[in-house]
């Protein structure tokens, strides 16, 4: 999908420098956000990515540097004023309230950001439901969050975001517990959300991915800046070449264990409600084994 044609960034940081104990977690790191585009954010653990989801989301003061979103110029931001400034970041577990409804779930922060003091769970619904059907799709607003697969957590999360006013949403990791199927809806949702003019900062240590969803990449390595460039420049080697510095051979060399090897860990019909459900698993001494499982419920 084409980006915008605006050339000012909804998002840029100059100079982001951010130390912990004279260990730079960020060493002079510049990043920009196009209207309407998805950025992966790649690097390997300890890279720096975290740090900078902190800085734009306020969680984290940087040491210097400066943070434009939306043309206002900051030194730093607070969680409460990057929500303000249309900043969401959906993270792995989501942060949702497991005992409230997917409705009171995507309604209730909007709530309380206007200054609501009393809160109606039915005043929540139409809410709800209106950026649900305007995103098509297919969500029980009167079920408990608990209740939801993972899949359906995440989108309760962007609604929520979307309901707050999100132009800039940054997903961390979001395909990790997804299954392929859950990925391709996911990654048809994102595209939804950029016809909307929403920007999405992607992280991810799926390159496939990466390049499947994103327009451009940001390359991080030890707290430093590497590389920024369209992902169709850039296949799975030449990023995972970027990301540690080192030239990796990613060949697949798969040894054949006897069919009759001893079975060192057997799994069937493993459940658990919202998460997984029927999970097979033979794993024999010397094997790598693969799960199989039915759609989560």
């Amino acid at each position: 999908m084409d980006i915008s044609p605006d050339p000012r960034p909804v998002l840029e940081l100059r100079d982001i420098v951010k130390t912990y104990g004279g260990v730079h977690a960020l060493d002079t790191v510049s990043f920009t956000l196009l209207p309407g585009e998805v950025h992966c954010l790649a690097g390997e653990n300890g890279s720096g990515k975290s740090t900078l989801i902190k800085i734009i989301s306020g969680v984290e003061t940087p040491d210097s540097g400066v943070i434009v979103v939306g043309g206002q110029r900051h030194t730093s931001m607070t969680p409460a004023s990057a929500i303000a400034a249309g900043v969401q970041v959906i993270y792995q577990d989501f942060s949702l309230f497991p005992n409230l409804t997917v409705a009171e779930n995507i309604a209730m922060p909007r709530h309380l950001a206007l200054g609501g003091r009393l809160y109606s769970a039915r005043a929540a619904r139409p809410v709800a439901q209106a950026i649900v059907t305007e995103l098509g799709l297919r969500l029980d607003l009167d079920a408990d969050v608990e209740q939801l697969s993972v899949a359906d957590k995440q989108l309760t999360a962007i609604c929520r975001a979307l309901v707050s006013d999100a132009r800039i949403i940054i997903m961390d990791e979001p395909t990790t517990a997804l299954t392929g199927a859950e990925v391709t809806a996911l990654f048809a949702l994102v595209r939804r959300l950029q016809s909307r003019g929403v920007s999405l900062i992607f992280v991810s240590h799926k390159l496939d991915e990466v390049l499947r969803v994103s327009q451009r990449l940001t390359v991080l390595r030890n707290g430093g800046w590497v590389a920024t460039g369209a992902a169709r420049d850039y296949d799975r080697d030449a990023i995972a070449g970027l990301m540690t510095g080192k030239e990796i051979d990613t060949s697949r060399v798969v040894s054949a264990v006897p069919l009759d090897a001893p079975v060192a860990l057997e799994v069937r019909g493993l459940g658990r409600p919202g998460a997984f459900a029927d999970v097979d698993l033979v794993v024999r001494c010397g094997e790598i084994g693969r799960a199989s499982c039915r759609e989560r419920v």
